[in-house]
């Protein structure tokens, strides 16, 4: 390749890389907007928190069923192409759900939406690693991926001053926020595919046969450092999903904020906080690994046990700088993880299964993260709300927690759910510390 070739090579990279991230942004804009218009939501349908958790689950499962499937497709076919159609998929779906008149038409509205957003997350970090080298890959999925708390915090900005009766209201928000993808399906599409694993060490590929899907699997089940990856990255999307979708209802009845308030507060932590976090992640952990191998996950281990601390106390505090500082700090450390675990993803596994790895992961990531805790949050808030309505006993261990961290189990019922969120970020460092300890010793023997 000539000088001139590498540096055309090279400036098309970072358009991919813009066009990704801007449709990234679009995606998580999507996503999250939904968790800011649940009080609105809420007051005009009448769902209980149960029935709302449902429909966040139902996203989520269905993200989660369809992910492999793209996974398959992304390692045999166009990418580009199936990303487009995955994107005017979730932006009709995120627009119907405005159309919505009750809970079975919504909920399968949202179910829709995790269709097309788990073609766009499945196949994106494995084109994209396809255009930079390893020794740049992390800032590149960092840049990638601080999306994710820009994208929520337009989100939770959006659905607090467009949601509103007085404003837009909920409906036509979801129709602002949902038709514009339709148009941007077109511009990824256009995106030329470039030669798998043209980007890592020869000897990585030897054919470019796609490996079949049992043998596949049997590659990554076999593979420790990936799968402490997985299950790491599940502990802590368990407690970050079930915390970004509850915030904003959590902030309105167990700090007694109102719901612009609230959204503005995720707002800004989410944007300045996530968006600090993912790059100061990207950087930090292409720093370790240029003198430590798989440093990335020193970054996804150390960052949630640090993060479990500022979580717990806002759950609990009633002083609203203390718990706005505690959310900032929280988002702040947990996004430190988030480039450096899809980095970790492709520079584990061969370039002809990196779509495959990415699909699973999902499903590890939903089916035992934020696929259960989204509505075992809703489950305990609604379950406690009505014990405390109907004066039925409350059980001994839930007021044993109320009384320890100050929380009423009567009024505060989402915080004494939230309580999970701690624990399940220090067990996710813990388990990334694990993977850690295992590629390192395989690397020693």
């Amino acid at each position: 390749m000539t000088s001139e070739t590498k540096q055309r090579a090279s400036w098309y990279a970072f358009v991919v890389l813009a066009v990704l991230t801007m449709l990234n942004l679009l995606n998580y804009v999507d996503r999250y907007i939904f968790s800011a218009l649940i009080p609105y939501i809420k007051a005009d349908t009448g769902f209980t928190d149960s029935q709302l958790g449902l429909i966040g689950s139902a996203f989520t499962w269905i993200y989660t069923i369809c992910s492999p499937l793209f996974g398959f497709l992304g390692d045999r076919y166009h990418r580009g192409r199936l990303m487009a159609l995955g994107i005017f998929i979730w932006s009709f779906a995120t627009a119907g759900a405005g159309f919505s008149r009750n809970f079975g038409q919504m909920l399968v509205s949202r179910a829709a939406v995790g269709i097309g957003e788990a073609d766009y997350a499945t196949v994106a970090p494995s084109l994209l690693s396809d255009f930079f080298s390893k020794a740049r890959r992390g800032l590149a999925m960092s840049i990638f991926q601080a999306t994710v708390p820009i994208g929520a915090a337009i989100g939770f900005l959006m659905g607090g001053y467009f949601g509103a009766p007085s404003s837009l209201g909920w409906r036509n928000t979801l129709y602002l926020v949902g038709l514009p993808g339709l148009l941007a399906a077109f511009a990824i599409f256009l995106v030329r595919e470039p030669q798998r694993g043209v980007m890592d060490d020869p000897e990585e590929m030897t054919d470019t046969e796609p490996i079949p899907l049992k043998t596949g699997y049997k590659i990554l089940f076999g593979n420790p450092g990936y799968m402490a990856t997985c299950l790491g990255f599940a502990s802590v999307t368990f407690a970050l999903g079930a915390l970004v979708f509850w915030a904003p209802e959590w902030m309105k009845t167990d700090k007694g904020l109102d719901e612009r308030t609230a959204n503005n507060v995720l707002g800004i932590c989410a944007v300045v906080g996530g968006s600090v976090g993912t790059i100061l992640g990207g950087i930090i952990g292409d720093a370790l690994n240029r003198r430590m191998r798989h440093a990335y996950f020193l970054v996804c281990a150390v960052s949630p046990i640090l993060a479990a601390i500022p979580t717990l106390v806002a759950v609990i505090s009633p002083t609203p700088i203390v718990y706005e500082a505690g959310i900032f700090i929280a988002i702040t450390l947990v996004y430190l993880g988030n480039g450096p675990v899809n980095t970790l993803v492709v520079n584990l596994v061969s370039p002809k299964l990196r779509t495959t790895a990415t699909g699973f992961l999902v499903v590890c990531i939903h089916v035992l993260g934020d696929g259960i805790s989204l509505f075992l949050v809703g489950a305990v808030s609604t379950y406690l709300r009505d014990a405390a309505k109907n004066g039925q006993p409350i059980p001994g261990f839930v007021t044993f927690l109320g009384n320890l961290f100050g929380i009423s189990p009567a009024t505060q019922t989402l915080s004494i759910g939230l309580l999970m969120m701690p624990v399940a970020l220090t067990l996710g460092g813990l388990i990334f510390a694990w993977g850690f300890w295992k590629v390192r010793q395989e690397k020693a023997a």
